[in-house]
């Protein structure tokens, strides 16, 4: 009987056991979708950022961190500065299966990894943090995907692209800003008379030719390449081939140094705050890194590449803008729940720094704070102009589609050196017809 009573308790201290562990086992998983151990609070993690983590933006980066280390105490991040290569070094990531845990992605990185389910969805810790709530109307869209989901939380909003002009080697060489095609030609050749560089381009990355040429094109049609890309339209378009025949004519006049393809972002800037360089190319994000090179030195044109009596009409087309892009998770990270809730709100804590230590003019809270210091007089005449801003298109790592932008990257490059107008449109035609199959 005794040997019975105690074989009985046994059982019952087992049995008891058994649920206490079940029950550790499933406490505290309340993730954003996958499975596992990651969603445990308490412990120590380290996850991987691959991050802009460079000039201005890295004390923006470091504060969101100090931030976030309040909110997740038991995380821990290590930035890795992102490579100015065109997403190929991520790419490369991703095919050798050893992604970082967090990362930077574009419309067209999120559209590549989908297809090798590298990327993770964030429908659920979007919604379980209020994320959207955040966000302010116009950039509540940037938040999620074509196909209606959201593999990204921005940190930055739409943004144009400028010419940045100095203003002290325009005046001491007697140039007009230019404010339509015609000028903008005198300007350069000009310039290049006198062995100035006209716009230095940071070609060494295959974007900012294509943003060049986007900007011309939208003086003819709005909707810039990004129409293209929609389905609407072909290179053989009268808006498209005017503007290739615009740039052609600018390239051949010396708008770029015989350098800029070996030139990158530093490199341009340089040029342009030395003087050896009147204009500059870079989206309006680049205005705080100019003006504390060059105080009052430095004005923005939008688009000069308009014939003279279409201006006035056209003058707020403007090239560049938002699109799906931000922070996204790695859909085989160890740890992919908890870094999912991290990038999201980072990005939203990202954006609040960006505000407060650089001046964001462009911001994508609904509850933006004020910067420490005020804005100053460009980025004050920046916030005044995107009141009057029109239409916009996107930067090209805003294109969704894979072909299309490669094509137009490689075609538009090649474009730059040789000028030929027909056999760019030609090949653009075929690469178009490509991309839509």
């Amino acid at each position: 009987m005794r040997k019975t009573a105690v074989k009985g308790m046994s059982l019952l201290l087992a049995m008891a056991l058994v649920l206490m562990l079940a029950a550790c086992g499933n406490g505290d998983d309340k993730s954003s979708g996958g499975t596992g151990t990651d969603g445990k609070t308490g412990e120590a993690v380290k996850l991987k950022f691959y991050a802009q983590y460079s000039g201005e933006n890295i004390p923006v980066y470091d504060a969101a961190k100090a931030e976030l280390k309040k909110v997740m105490p038991e995380v821990d991040v290590d930035f890795e500065v992102a490579a100015q290569d065109d997403e190929q070094k991520i790419k490369t990531y991703a095919a050798a299966g050893n992604l970082p845990d967090i990362f930077f992605a574009s419309s067209g990185l999120i559209d590549v990894f989908k297809k090798s389910n590298n990327i993770l969805a964030l429908d659920d810790v979007i919604k379980e943090n209020k994320i959207e709530e955040k966000l302010n109307e116009t950039s509540k869209t940037l938040l999620w995907d074509q196909d209606g989901h959201s593999y990204a939380v921005p940190n930055v909003g739409q943004w144009a692209s400028l010419i940045f002009i100095n203003k002290k080697v325009f005046e001491d060489n007697g140039v007009k800003v230019p404010a339509n095609y015609d000028e903008f030609l005198t300007a350069v050749q000009t310039f290049k008379s006198k062995n100035i560089t006209p716009l230095s381009l940071f070609a060494k990355e295959k974007w900012p030719g294509v943003q060049l040429m986007d900007m011309a094109i939208v003086s003819e049609e709005p909707g810039g390449l990004k129409k293209l890309e929609s389905g609407q339209g072909t290179f053989s378009d009268a808006a498209y081939t005017k503007a290739a025949d615009k740039l052609s004519k600018l390239t051949a006049a010396g708008l770029l140094s015989s350098g800029a393809f070996n030139t990158n972002w530093e490199d341009a800037l340089a040029q342009f705050t030395s003087g050896k360089a009147a204009m500059t190319l870079n989206g309006a994000w680049a205005m705080n890194d100019i003006t504390k090179a060059m105080g009052d030195n430095v004005d923005i044109i939008y688009a000069p590449f308009a014939d003279k009596d279409k201006a006035e009409a056209v003058k707020w087309n403007v090239s560049g803008g938002g699109f799906n892009q931000g922070f996204a998770v790695s859909a085989n990270s160890k740890n992919k729940d908890i870094a999912a809730k991290y990038a999201a709100l980072f990005s939203i804590e990202f954006a609040k720094q960006r505000i407060m230590l650089l001046g964001d003019p462009n911001p994508i809270l609904k509850d933006a704070p004020q910067p420490n210091t005020p804005h100053g007089a460009l980025q004050k005449k920046y916030v005044a102009d995107s009141a009057n801003f029109k239409t916009m298109t996107t930067f090209p790592w805003g294109l969704s589609n894979a072909k299309f932008k490669t094509s137009v990257e490689d075609n538009t490059q090649k474009f730059l050196v040789d000028r030929k107008t027909d056999a760019y449109i030609n090949d653009m035609n075929k690469a178009l017809e490509l991309a839509r199959k």
